[in-house]
């Protein structure tokens, strides 16, 4: 009886999918625009953290898709063979989660590109070939593109979009390649003659962080055509519509983070020099919409991976905060329906590469729930590593074809929810590579999910919630 009950709800849930998308299993039109935005570092705990000190719960965590991602990469050349995540092990060995985790490199490709590939490499496979990015796939089209992040922009996650490389510490090749691509857009820190407060360094100016001077000089004279802007107020020009540009190369006036690097005690006063993540998001959702073919963007909240590394909770949930608010940003973009853009034509996907520093509840060593020490204190949670992580991470998604992630449910892990304190629905899981193929796949739709596979996959119903009105929450 209890399989006969199972099977039924499965049935009921997956017909109610459809019901929940809006639109029929075979009806799917091609999205005009792709958004997906990275919260580097991000796992489970540090959406939970960030919700109870802030007090608010992130407005992505009300999509209507909501589930798990497996990181796992092809492993590390000439050292460990990667592995798709465990759950038998993850629950039964507290250090399994600490083993065989992915870096950013090798993660971004793989949902930039659809293939596992060695950490520490771009776009490489490991047999040495290119691979050819969903953002250059859809500049070829005519399509805008662009790569905007709060650490510098030929860093992994936001260099991968175009960039290939066997190390992904060859700045000079990664900028020159960064120059040289289709993107419309390229945001971030990295500015040779500023330090990580904000301060000048003209005098003993370090370009090693973009290769070389003669990179640097390409960026600031506008090599292929970009027009380059790193004050604050330019970015700010660009967000409010007072500046327009088609193609633009925007370096904010800081070194390595736009805030997570800069000096003092964590809850010391920001730099205040440099824009907001939001702000950057803002103003290069108003170039890209120039194009009217449509447009392509990654948008990286890079420094929660950071504050993570460092064990630093407060700086975590500060760099998390700002994700969170250029998530808002594209949300009341769309919701206004800006330049023809909206729900219907655009997919909106929130994600991360990775978890980062395996950050449970405050006893360490052991699985346990973080704990809400109410708004404005910090939550009860504790590190237990100073490094990446192999835990599945979460992933949502909104609007066009976000349905289509249906197809790619790779399994379960039925012990998610209550380890976490979450809901069931983030118990099935896809794989970091099903993030490219649904970004592909909504790019050349109408792309049909069969009504077999919505009634015969099982435990859809607890992927998907009935679809509710966004709020400026």
């Amino acid at each position: 009886m209890p399989e006969i009950k199972k099977t039924i709800m499965t049935c009921l849930g997956a017909a109610a999918m459809v019901i929940a998308l809006g639109q029929p299993a075979d009806a799917y039109m091609a999205a005009k625009n792709i958004i997906l935005m990275i919260s580097d570092g991000q796992g489970f705990n540090t959406v939970k953290a960030t919700e109870y000190y802030s007090g608010t719960k992130a407005v992505y965590e009300s999509f209507s898709v909501r589930g798990s991602m497996n990181t796992s990469s092809a492993g590390k050349l000439g050292s460990y063979v990667g592995k798709p995540y465990d759950s038998g092990q993850m629950w039964t060995n507290f250090n399994y989660q600490k083993s065989g985790a992915t870096d950013s490199s090798s993660a971004a490709t793989a949902m930039y590109s659809g293939v596992k590939i060695y950490d520490n490499q771009m776009n490489k496979t490991t047999t040495g070939a290119d691979l050819t990015t969903f953002f250059e796939k859809v500049a070829g089209q005519g399509k805008a593109t662009g790569a905007v992040s709060t650490v510098n922009f030929n860093h992994a996650t936001p260099a991968a979009v175009v960039a290939k490389t066997t190390n992904r510490n060859d700045y000079n090749a990664i900028t020159n390649q960064m120059i040289q691509s289709k993107l419309n857009v390229i945001m971030g820190a990295g500015h040779p003659l500023y330090d990580n407060d904000g301060q000048s360094v003209s005098v003993a100016a370090d370009y090693g962080i973009v290769g070389s001077k003669a990179n640097w000089d390409a960026m600031v004279s506008g090599a292929n055509g970009r027009s380059f802007i790193e004050h604050k107020s330019q970015f700010e020009a660009l967000a409010n519509g007072t500046m327009i540009v088609d193609k633009v190369f925007g370096v904010a006036q800081v070194r390595d983070t736009l805030q997570d690097s800069r000096s003092g005690v964590p809850a010391s006063s920001r730099n205040s020099s440099v824009p907001d993540l939001a702000t950057m998001t803002k103003a290069a959702l108003n170039v890209l919409d120039n194009d009217a073919d449509g447009f392509a963007v990654m948008i990286e909240g890079g420094a929660v991976d950071w504050a993570n590394h460092a064990n630093n909770l407060q700086r975590a949930i500060d760099e998390e905060i700002d994700f969170n608010n250029a998530v808002q940003s594209v949300v009341d973009y769309l919701n206004a329906g800006t330049s023809g853009n909206d729900l219907s034509n655009t997919l909106l996907i929130v994600t991360a590469d990775h978890e980062c520093g395996a950050l449970w509840g405050p006893e360490t060593g052991v699985f346990n729930q973080v704990v809400d020490n109410g708004v404005g204190s910090l939550p009860g949670a504790a590190y237990n590593s100073g490094s990446h992580t192999n835990a599945l991470v979460p992933f949502y998604a909104e609007g066009a074809d976000a349905g289509l992630f249906l197809s790619y449910l790779t399994g379960s892990d039925p012990d998610m929810a209550a380890m976490y304190g979450i809901d069931a629905a983030f118990n099935w899981y896809i794989d970091n590579t099903d993030i490219f193929k649904v970004m592909d796949a909504a790019n050349a739709a109408p792309v049909p999910i069969p009504a077999s596979v919505l009634l015969l996959a099982p435990g859809f119903g607890g992927l998907l919630i009935m679809r509710r009105k966004w709020t400026n929450t």
